[in-house]
């Protein structure tokens, strides 16, 4: 295993599929920006997915939610846009899912069968070998045959602001300025609104 796989090992806690995909994702990304780790806000990740896909890609990108570098769009897919500040350049990586599942179409309603606990030991031990075979191809197969590459433009997104905080007139605790909601009962976070 690869040094840098092993980081997002260590960081996530196991190894999985997604985060095989954002290790893939991750590496042709930097590579085809010819960046490197984000001390700062130097490049941006927006990831379409809140999976284990996003540890991989901060592990190697330096992109975090802390830092403000990492943007999320809940569209639940595993795309990852790399955009640099610095060239104003990105790059879209997504997977060409029929290379890569093609092999093992039933694979999604076994691992649900498994992670319900409905699945038989048969079944269990079935979807452990696959789930490796699954790992080896997203470990060694070309970029070409298992992920769609392609340059963007996109606007770049404003660099993080750090905002005053306020304190919410029913819980007491202190929000973010732009987070609270004016009312008739004065400043309001958010988790009081929806309540």
């Amino acid at each position: 295993m690869q040094k840098d796989l092993k980081r997002c090992v260590a960081y996530h806690g196991h190894l999985c599929g997604g985060l095989l995909m954002g290790y893939r994702a991750a590496k042709v990304a930097m590579k085809e920006l010819k960046s490197s780790f984000a001390k700062d806000e130097e490049i941006v990740a927006v990831v379409e997915n809140s999976s284990c896909f996003v540890d991989a890609v901060s592990v190697l990108t330096g992109c975090t939610f802390g830092k403000g570098n990492l943007i999320f769009k809940d569209y639940g897919k595993m795309v990852l846009f790399l955009l640099s500040r610095q060239t104003g350049e990105g790059v879209r990586v997504s997977f060409n899912r029929e290379n890569y599942d093609k092999s093992y179409p039933d694979f999604p309603a076994l691992m649900n069968k498994v992670m319900d606990g409905k699945a038989d030991r048969k079944e269990r031990e079935l979807f452990k070998k696959i789930k490796k075979e699954r790992e080896k191809v997203l470990i060694k197969e070309k970029d070409s045959r298992l992920l769609f590459i392609k340059k963007v433009k996109m606007p770049l997104p404003p660099k993080a602001r750090i905002f005053k905080s306020v304190k919410c007139d029913i819980c007491g605790e202190l929000a973010m300025e732009g987070r609270l909601k004016k009312t008739k009962k004065g400043n309001i976070c958010l988790e009081c609104l929806e309540k």
